[in-house]
């Protein structure tokens, strides 16, 4: 009969040491069993058995596996039941850590930060705007505590949000030195702190690799080895192969080997599937998640295809295994929940049509991929994405074509490519609705105690811009946040209209949806939304920016009739319901973009 013996290796916690005992047929099975599991196992020195990294899902995997075959030994017994212990939160309720006087976190924060401290790994779903920055400072003070760490904080951000957790930390953690990881000196701040903030592109950069040539880059994050490490908008790394995500995991493996803390966080985890959730699920733990095909291949329900398989979400015959192998280390904390006096967001559609001349451009374009414009030029495209991007431009506003030719070369003719690009440029079709929502909300003949400031956001900085201006020319105040703006020029917009200096913030969704707080904004309008589900969710919220607010939000989508808008918006809806899938929690797809109603209104219009 087989038996698969397992213990911890001795001196050390850190690895296991299993063996499978019984008739070679059987062990043989055994084995081809073992390469379906997450973590890799390789041969033991001297040989006769197999080595891989103790973690709670190997552990969970092996007993899923082999049922009664499997038997751990006494050492390795022992570590998994104070893994139980620690994953079922009986470990006290209350904080040991007293924050400064006149700051009180809030029981959900509470008890977030107890779940981070007992295994010291966690990952914080809590949607936007329910203080996941608090939640994970007291934790990792809690858990440094018990544990006795002794070593720096490291913290990787969207540049946007580096200031605010410098100050985050300063305000709940006062005994703490906290210093921004930036600048041409920045390696002059080594050992000057205990806890370090800085970007996901500085983070690039400063955790190098070895060159080509055997010479090290040069990268003082690693150097500096955190005890800890945090990594907000942890879906910033969702793609494994990209530079930050290498980094940021490279330092996640360091901080592991010296047995630190992990702390992800993210209020939308995965903007396509399940699969987006791999690279941080490999920070939180390297060892049992050394390959994205694995995990994908044991936890994933896929569709194949010619070169890579769809996947569809989580198999349902092995969630309740993926579940449990995150005990204790996950949790989703929902605004509705924790704040029940915050009125809901209130969504609303404006349908608008486009010029007859526009039109016909639109729906030759979509068609055929070639469309003649009014002033006779021409757009044509082959590939798919693109021809999404010219579309998504027409549904808003007029345009003008520009032909460029290179830099790439087209490896059949080996002459430059041709590229065609669309400037938008008034009228737009959206904008006269943006002025009419406008003149409702904050016009001259609304009574000033009335008045509303506005949000205007769409993907396209062109059509921020045009929306601005046409704004301006109206006699409104208006501010700009888009991409590649000088922080103190950002900085300056959002308190200007936060003091009631501006009626209206024009912004795009990559640079204005995350680390920008609007909570003067009654009203938030989306000219177009984008593909990303993450800037979607995240620009909706920039206008909940104070937790005890006590009134809510209107939320209006312009939407050209007949246009890819809508299906921009069916997609979106379908990225939510994996998110809601994932995070047990169904009232994300039921409430996105005014939920089940709302659609149903746009398909009858």
């Amino acid at each position: 009969m087989l038996g698969i013996h397992a213990e911890l290796v001795a001196g050390s916690d850190r690895e296991m040491f299993l063996i499978a005992a019984g008739p070679d047929h059987e062990v043989a099975v055994a084995a081809k069993h073992l390469e379906l599991l997450t973590p890799l196992f390789s041969k033991s020195q001297p040989p006769g058995g197999l080595v891989a990294p103790v973690s709670w899902s190997a552990v969970v995997q092996l007993a899923a596996t082999f049922g009664s075959a499997w038997a751990p030994g006494p050492r390795l017994t022992a570590w998994i039941r104070e893994q139980q212990v620690a994953r079922a939160g009986a470990l006290g309720d209350r904080l040991a850590y007293v924050p400064p006087e006149g700051l009180t976190p809030r029981p959900y924060q509470v008890a977030g930060a107890l779940e981070i401290a007992r295994t010291g790994r966690a990952l914080i779903f809590d949607e936007p705007r329910t203080g996941k920055t608090m939640t994970t400072i007291l934790g990792l003070i809690e858990w440094a505590a018990s544990r006795h760490a002794d070593g720096p904080v490291l913290v990787v951000s969207p540049a946007s949000v580096v200031d605010p957790w410098v100050e985050a930390w300063q305000t709940w953690a006062p005994h703490l030195t906290t210093v921004a990881w930036r600048g041409p000196k920045r390696r002059d701040l080594l050992g000057s702190a205990d806890v370090y903030v800085t970007s996901y592109d500085t983070a690039r950069m400063d955790a190098g690799v070895v060159t080509g040539n055997g010479r090290k880059s040069l990268r003082p994050l690693v150097d500096l080895r955190a005890a800890a490490l945090v990594v907000d908008e942890c879906h910033y790394i969702k793609n494994p192969t990209a530079a930050r995500s290498k980094a940021v995991r490279r330092l996640a493996e360091i901080t592991a080997e010296l047995g630190g803390a992990f702390v992800g966080l993210s209020g939308t985890p995965i903007t396509h599937h399940p699969g987006d959730l791999f690279p941080v699920l490999s920070c939180l733990d390297p060892g049992a998640y050394p390959s994205k095909e694995r995990w994908v291949n044991r936890y994933c329900l896929m569709l194949p295809g010619d070169y890579s398989g769809d996947i569809l979400g989580l198999h349902p015959a092995a969630e309740p295994e993926f579940r449990l192998t995150i005990l204790g280390q996950h949790r989703r904390v929902a605004r509705a929940d924790v704040m029940a006096d915050l009125p809901p967001k209130v969504y609303s559609v404006r349908t608008v049509e486009l010029p007859a001349a526009w039109r016909k451009v639109y729906d030759d374009f979509e068609s055929q991929m070639l469309a003649e414009l009014p002033d006779g030029s021409e757009i044509s495209v082959m590939d798919v994405q693109t021809q999404y991007n010219h579309l998504t431009r027409l549904a808003s506003a007029a345009a003008d074509v520009e032909i460029t030719h290179g830099p790439d070369v087209d490896k059949q003719t080996g002459e430059p490519k041709r590229h065609m690009h669309l400037h938008l440029k008034a009228p737009s079709w959206k904008v006269d609705a943006l002025l009419e929502i406008l003149s409702e909300r904050c016009g001259e003949d609304v009574p000033a105690e009335s008045r509303d400031a506005v949000v205007c956001f769409a993907p396209s900085s062109q059509l921020v811009k045009i929306a601005g201006a046409a704004a301006t020319k109206a006699g409104y105040r208006v501010g700009y946040i888009v991409g590649g703006q000088p922080m103190a020029e950002r900085t300056k917009t959002i308190a200007a209209f936060q003091a009631s200096e501006l009626d209206l913030v024009c912004a795009t969704t990559g640079a204005g949806g995350t680390g920008v707080t609007l909570s003067r904004a009654g009203t938030i309008v989306f000219l177009a939304r984008p593909w990303s589900l993450v800037e979607s969710l995240q620009a909706e919220d920039r206008g909940e920016g104070d937790m005890n607010a006590t009134r809510g939000t209107e939320i209006i989508d312009v939407v050209a009739k007949n246009t890819i808008d809508t299906r921009v918006r069916a997609v979106l809806r379908e990225r939510a319901g994996q998110l809601a899938d994932l995070v047990q929690d169904p009232r994300i797809v039921a409430e996105l973009l005014g939920g089940r109603r709302m659609a149903d209104q746009e398909r009858a219009a």
